[in-house]
């Protein structure tokens, strides 16, 4: 179960599709730089994470590229489980698109000071998932 919402967070950033919109790229994207996974909501409730499930790592790098290192204890010492890597855009009014296997998904994500939240709801169950990620 722990993995399934770990890989969930991975398409977190996945529910539609959008194109590109333009926007101001002057300035540093708010998304650029390397952010650790701090807390998981399921319906509203928090979802206690481990210390080795909060060393998850994404890094999102100013070239467009991106890699999400996952995590986990297999109840024993915590090692590295998982590396993802692919391709972001800002594709416009905190909408952010992510290429990963082949597939390109979109999602809204909110940034309030050095923390990003990504909601995402369960196609089958209605579930909301809430993922939230803090600045390195």
């Amino acid at each position: 179960m722990k993995n399934l919402i770990l890989l969930l967070s991975v398409f977190a950033l996945a529910l539609t599709s959008c194109s590109n919109d333009d926007d101001n790229s002057s300035s540093q994207d708010l998304l650029i730089g390397t952010w650790n996974y701090s807390r998981s909501f399921e319906d509203g409730v928090e979802i206690t994470l481990s210390d080795c499930e909060k060393q998850e790592t994404q890094v999102f790098n100013a070239d467009g590229t991106f890699s999400i290192t996952f995590y986990d204890d297999f109840d024993g010492p915590c090692v590295e489980d998982l590396t993802f890597t692919g391709t972001w855009s800002n594709t416009g009014n905190s909408v952010y698109s992510v290429t990963i296997f082949g597939e390109t998904f979109s999602q809204l994500i909110e940034f309030d000071g050095n923390t990003y939240s990504v909601t995402t709801i369960d196609d089958v169950d209605g579930t909301v998932y809430v993922e939230v990620y803090v600045r390195n």
